[in-house]
């Protein structure tokens, strides 16, 4: 039987600290990764909720959002459009958190489908904030062609052209942030 000396043993046990400090810092940085995961997904549900929740405690943004819900059937006053505005940028700034978020790795793909869910959500069911989502649109040129936006690119595309009926979007996401 071969004796190991005091060296050799020195030097595996200096090589097996290594490998276990390796795997430490891998655990704690899939740990941090997994935290910020989870702080953009509460972040961003967390302003959803905040439109939501001041819906039913303010008078005024319930009455905004069924203005934005019927725009027919109330009068469209320019304080009235000025706050439509307000809220568009608000949907369309969580929108695009959710693409960047999910184009730095930080959002899965059915995160980033609720996103473009819920921003489609707004076009169809809040009328009232098409012409402010069109505005935003308008001024902002690198929102065409990113994944989350479609639904209000095809608004956009829509908007000159009389009776084209809607063509089914693309159902996979791609990082396409600028």
């Amino acid at each position: 039987m071969k004796s190991v000396s005091w060296k050799e043993m020195a030097e595996a046990v200096g090589v097996l600290s290594i490998v276990a400090g390796l795997v430490l810092v891998a655990w704690e940085v899939r740990q941090a990764n997994h935290i910020a995961r989870t702080e953009v997904i509460i972040t961003t549900l967390q302003q959803w909720n905040e439109y939501n929740l001041s819906r039913f405690e303010n008078p005024d943004v319930a009455q905004l959002s069924l203005i934005a819900m019927n725009p027919e059937d109330y009068e469209i006053t320019p304080l009235v459009r000025s706050r439509f505005s307000g809220m568009a940028w608000h949907f369309v700034n969580i929108a695009w958190t959710s693409q960047m978020a999910y184009d730095a790795g930080l959002l899965q793909e059915r995160d980033l489908l609720n996103a473009r869910a819920d921003l489609k959500w707004s076009l169809d069911f809040m009328p009232g904030l098409t012409p402010e989502f069109l505005a935003i649109f308008d001024q902002i040129p690198y929102m065409e062609g990113v994944y989350v936006f479609e639904p209000l690119a095809e608004v956009a595309a829509r908007r000159d052209i009389p009776g084209i009926k809607d063509e089914p979007l693309h159902e996979e996401p791609v990082k396409d942030s600028p």
